[in-house]
């Protein structure tokens, strides 16, 4: 009265696929395992870190600043096989990073070493001088950034006087050493002004000069200006999946076979034996 069906013989089958699953996916994910890109390229950010970039339209919203950086943030996501470095410039322009492709130092570096007062006087834009810095360090330090064929120019493009005449050399030597600039524009329809700071904290005042609140148009149209004279591409701040699809479909490039990895570009995909270990477990439990 109390006995049973035996169970099938497909059953016994089934648990031993289920516990031979979950012990090899285990072994698997003990060994370490991980994966190498076969692309890659070459990308400079150049980082607009004047004073200009403090604007917003009050004190809750982002700066322009912090709303530049999560687009680096999404670009070196979004980009994973790259190998980036970072410049920053406001008066003058220098190397915040190396080249490299330790993505975990890159996220860190964006968040914590970009900040208006990094560069003395930075109460002007230096456009020109920061891309011709570009050129000359690619030109000059070839083992270091002699594969750079994309710069990533960030910026509200707030630059006095002729800017056509100023950009002119820089942009030239950019084209001679086959540089291309996207420029992403970083900025409000109309001008955004600066609210005041009072120590750390931000007042909703607005930062003033000759008694008239300081306004920063987006200059969207010398930054394309850059971008077209060096046969790259302007993106505004809204277009950085765009951007991100560029790059991934333009500029990235095979590597040879005999191509050497350091660790930085392998990914860890034992996360992936870890799930597929848990799932044969629960298919093993439910038999």
């Amino acid at each position: 009265m109390f006995k049973s069906p035996p169970p099938l013989p497909r059953y016994f089958v089934l648990q031993s696929i289920a516990i031979s699953v979950f012990i090899i996916s285990l072994v698997c994910a003990g060994a370490g395992p991980y994966t190498e890109p076969r692309t890659t390229a070459d990308y400079l950010f150049i980082s607009d870190v004047s004073r200009s970039m403090l604007a917003r339209n009050y004190c809750s919203e982002p700066t322009l600043l912090d709303r530049s950086k999560q687009v680096m943030h999404r670009i070196v996501s979004g980009v994973p096989e790259g190998r980036y470095g970072i410049m920053a410039f406001a008066r003058l322009a220098f190397p915040i990073t190396h080249m490299t492709y330790d993505h975990a130092y890159l996220h860190d570096a964006i968040e914590k070493g970009l900040y208006v007062g990094l560069i003395f006087e930075a109460t002007a834009t230096g456009i020109a001088n920061a891309l011709s810095e570009a050129a000359t360090k690619k030109q000059e330090l070839a083992g270091i950034y002699g594969n750079i064929k994309h710069v990533i120019l960030l910026s509200d493009g707030h630059m006095e006087g002729d800017w056509r005449v100023e950009l002119e050399s820089p942009l030239a030597a950019l084209r001679q050493t086959g540089v291309k600039v996207l420029a992403v524009g970083i900025g409000n329809p109309g001008e955004t002004p600066i609210p005041r700071m009072e120590g750390e904290k931000c007042i909703d005042e607005l930062l003033e000069a000759d008694r008239r609140p300081l306004r920063f148009p987006l200059g969207d149209d010398l930054l394309n200006f850059i971008a077209t004279e060096t046969q790259g591409r302007y993106f505004g701040e809204g277009g950085t999946d765009d951007l991100v699809r560029y790059l991934r479909q333009e500029t990235l490039e095979e590597l040879p076979e005999q191509a050497e990895f350091d660790a930085a570009q392998q990914r860890d995909i034992s996360a992936v034996f870890l799930l597929t270990a848990a799932i044969a477990l629960l298919g093993f439990l439910l038999l």
